[in-house]
C-alpha cells in the first residue's frame, strides 16, 4: 500500500448524448408490474408519490415527479391506469409517456389552493373498480420486517387519510403492503437495470463525477463552502440529496449539512462533499493538506492507521461483489478489516441505487442476498470515527452484468462501455483492485482515495 501520483481517464460530456427514456421502455416496465400484480394475487396497485418521494412513480411513467403535490397511480389488471393529482398535476402529468387516464383529486393541491371541486377519494377509488372484493396492494416509502412494527403486511406509511378512503371501498384485511413489488433487494422491479437503464446511470456518473473532480481541484484556502458549489456545471438535473460541501471538523461531522456562504475553507481543514443525480451518486470526505507533511500531531500517523485500512476495506468490497455472490460475504469481507467500532462504520457498507441515492441495501450483518446481474450499488462505506481522524469516505456508483448484458450494452452504447473499459484497466492496473469481469465501474473518480486534497493527483494504491 504506498500513494502515488496517477493519472485518470478523463471524460468529456454532452448532453445531446443522454439515452433518454422511450415510450417502449415504460410500456414493458409496466408490463413488467402487471406480472407482479398478478402473481401476488391482486386487482390494483395503488402508488402513492410526493415532493420527496417519486421514484416509483418517475420509473412507470417515464417522466411524471410528483413536483409540489401528493400523487396516486392506481393499476388496474384489465382497465388503463388512473394518475390521481391534485390542481398542478393535471397539466404537469403529460410529461408521462405511459397512456393514463387523469382524475382530478384537490385535496392533493397545497394548503389553501382552489378547492371548487371537492369529491371524497373513495368515490375515486370505485370509479377505478375497487369494491369490497378488491384485493389491494399500497406501496408508500418502504416495507416493513417482522419485530419493528405489530402487522407489517397491514402497515402503511402513505396519509392515513388515503388508507381510511381505501377502507370505504374494499375491507381492511385485502389491503397490503406492496413495496417490496418495487424496492426489494432482489426481487423488486427497480432492483435491476437494463442495459439501457446503464447507460443513463454511465452518463450521469461520468458527468457527477466530473463535477467532484472540478470542485477537489478548485479548493483553496479561503474559498467558501458555496463559492466551491458554484464551480459545479450545473445543467438542469435534479438533484436528489441536498448538495454537501463542508469545511472544518463541525461542519464535517454533521453529516448532511448544505453550503454555508460564510464558512471558508482553512489548512488542514477536514473537507467533505457529496451529490446525487438520478442514478448516480458520489461523496469524498478527507483534509485540505497538500502531503503528508501536513498531518501533524495526533494525525501524523492517519496515513498508516487510517487511510491504509480504509482502502483496503474499498479493495475488499470490490473484490468480493459477483454475481451470485453471498451479500452477507462482501459485508464480512469489510467487515473483517474495517469492524469493531474503531473506524466508526455503523451504516451498511454499501447500499443498491437508482432514480434516489439509497433504494434498498443487501449487505447487512444477517442479509444473506444472492447478487444478481443488473443490480446497481453504491460503494459507501463510511468511516466516521471522529477524534482527530474525522472520517474518511469515498463512495462511487457501480453495476454488476453478466455477459449477455454487457454485449448488448457494447453494441447499444459504444461509448458508455469503451469508458467502462477503460475505468476498469484504471482499478486493476493503476489502483490495485482486483474487480471481476461482472463488475463495471461507472464513475471516473472509481475507488480513488486522494489523501492530499489539496494535491488531488495523489491517491492511494496497492501496489
Amino acid at each position: 500500500m504506498k500513494i502515488q501520483s496517477i493519472n485518470l481517464p478523463d471524460f468529456s460530456y454532452s448532453f445531446s448524448d443522454y439515452p433518454v427514456v422511450t415510450k417502449e421502455e415504460v410500456n414493458e416496465r409496466y408490463e413488467r408490474l402487471l406480472e407482479k400484480i398478478r402473481e401476488r394475487g391482486l386487482t390494483h396497485l395503488i402508488i402513492y408519490g410526493d415532493r420527496e418521494h417519486h421514484a416509483n412513480l418517475l420509473y412507470l411513467t417515464g417522466g411524471y415527479d410528483s413536483r409540489f403535490e401528493e400523487t396516486l397511480l392506481v393499476v388496474q389488471l384489465n382497465e388503463p391506469p388512473v394518475l390521481i393529482l391534485g390542481n398542478e398535476g393535471m397539466s404537469y402529468a403529460d410529461t408521462s409517456l405511459l397512456d393514463h387516464r387523469k382524475e382530478l383529486f384537490q385535496t392533493f393541491s397545497l394548503q389553501g389552493m382552489t378547492r371548487d371541486r371537492k369529491r371524497f377519494l373513495s368515490s375515486i377509488f370505485r370509479d377505478c373498480g375497487i369494491e369490497g372484493t378488491s384485493k389491494v396492494g399500497v406501496v408508500g416509502l418502504k416495507y416493513y420486517e417482522n419485530g419493528e412494527v405489530r402487522d407489517p403486511l397491514h402497515t402503511f406509511d402513505v396519509p392515513h387519510y388515503i388508507i381510511e378512503e381505501l377502507s370505504e371501498t374494499t375491507i381492511p384485511e385485502n389491503l397490503v403492503n406492496a413495496a417490496d413489488v418495487m424496492t426489494h433487494p432482489t426481487e423488486g422491479l427497480r432492483s435491476v437495470l437494463t442495459p439501457r437503464d446503464m447507460a443513463r446511470s454511465e452518463f450521469m456518473n461520468n458527468y457527477l463525477s466530473n463535477q467532484m473532480a472540478r470542485i477537489i481541484d478548485g479548493l483553496e484556502p479561503g474559498i467558501s463552502e458555496s463559492e466551491a458549489m458554484s464551480l459545479f456545471d450545473y445543467r438542469g438535473i435534479p438533484f436528489v440529496i441536498h448538495p454537501v460541501v463542508n469545511f472544518g471538523r463541525d461542519r464535517v461531522l454533521l453529516g448532511l449539512a448544505s453550503p454555508s456562504f460564510s464558512r471558508r475553507l482553512e489548512p488542514g481543514d477536514p473537507v467533505s462533499v457529496g451529490f446525487c443525480v438520478p442514478g448516480a451518486s458520489i461523496a469524498r470526505t478527507g483534509f485540505a493538506v497538500q502531503s503528508e507533511k501536513d498531518f501533524h500531531g495526533p494525525l501524523k500517523d492517519i496515513i498508516e492507521a487510517f487511510y491504509f485500512p480504509y482502502f483496503r476495506g474499498l479493495k475488499a468490497w470490490y473484490e468480493s461483489i459477483s454475481i451470485g455472490a453471498d451479500s452477507g460475504t462482501v459485508y464480512d469481507a469489510v467487515t473483517a478489516i474495517l469492524g469493531g467500532g474503531s473506524f466508526g462504520v455503523s451504516l451498511n457498507p454499501g447500499h443498491q441505487t437508482h432514480l434516489e441515492e439509497w433504494i434498498n441495501s443487501p449487505f447487512r450483518e444477517d442479509f444473506h442476498h444472492t447478487l444478481r446481474s443488473g443490480m446497481a450499488f453504491q460503494c459507501d462505506i463510511i468511516a466516521f470515527p471522529g477524534g482527530p481522524y474525522v472520517g474518511v469516505h469515498v463512495e462511487d456508483t457501480v453495476v454488476i452484468a453478466d455477459e449477455s448484458t454487457r454485449t448488448r450494452l457494447k453494441q447499444e452504447h459504444p461509448e458508455a462501455f469503451t469508458r467502462i473499459m477503460l475505468r476498469r484497466k484504471t482499478m486493476r492496473d493503476i489502483l490495485g483492485i482486483d474487480i471481476g469481469e461482472h463488475v463495471l465501474p461507472l464513475s471516473n473518480l472509481q475507488a480513488v482515495l486522494q489523501p492530499f486534497l489539496l494535491n488531488p493527483a495523489y491517491a492511494v494504491v496497492d501496489g
